[in-house]
């Protein structure tokens, strides 16, 4: 059975949040044999790995330790092997908060989906990508940002929709949770400056144009 939705879930040095995190996705889902989580991993972290397996994800390890300048390195690897219609973004230090959240987004149009969240009110944090953006990209994202990379595609091709599903992130500096190791090194691992270089700035207005080449053909 092909899943509707496909979990991509980088995670490194939190097993038990991982177990959690999930946990709250399929507790809470109308049809849990319909959605397939894929989690990415470090080639040391061998806890995460044993975690994912355990709970039944499919497990990507990654070939070498890529780090988090490069964490769409490990979501791009995850969107190749996803088989369902849609991409969730989702990360270890997320809970789901809505019953029938699968059905809502299955129910929602074809764009990118933007679910309530405790983040920030102007970024969405766990975007919901139909595959097929994906497939006519060739990837999820070219930056680490892989938030705000679909985000301000989908914005500039209009085709970013609003969805009732609650998320909780449980993040340090937004409820004090997960204050680790791996919070530090994930702050620590992002620079705002490359995500507006010339080179990113281009490779984003690409995306944009194919997306809006694809929606003229349709017209």
């Amino acid at each position: 059975m092909r899943p509707d939705i496909s979990v991509l879930l980088p995670s490194r040095g939190r097993p038990q949040a991982l177990h959690e995190s999930v946990a709250s996705l399929r507790t809470l889902t109308d049809k849990p044999r319909r959605v397939e989580v894929l989690v990415a991993a470090d080639p040391d972290d061998h806890d995460t790995i044993a975690a994912a397996e355990a709970i039944d994800a499919t497990v990507w390890v990654a070939p070498r330790r890529y780090g988090y300048a490069h964490l769409h390195r490990y979501v791009n690897a995850l969107a190749e092997l996803a088989s369902g219609d849609w991409l969730l973004l989702w990360n270890d230090d997320a809970r789901m908060l809505t019953t029938g959240w699968d059905s809502r987004t299955v129910e929602a149009p074809h764009g990118v989906l933007w679910p309530a969240h405790n983040g920030s009110p102007y970024l969405n944090v766990f975007p919901i990508v139909h595959a097929r953006l994906v497939a006519m990209w060739g990837h999820f994202s070219l930056s680490p940002h892989c938030d705000s990379w679909v985000q301000d595609i989908a914005d500039a091709a209009g085709i970013h929709h609003h969805i009732d599903v609650a998320v909780l992130h449980d993040r340090y500096d937004l409820t004090g949770g997960h204050n680790d190791q791996t919070y530090r090194e994930a702050k620590a691992g992002y620079r705002t400056s490359d995500y507006h270089s010339p080179l990113m700035v281009a490779r984003r207005q690409r995306d944009i144009d194919i997306l809006r080449t694809a929606q003229e053909a349709r017209l």
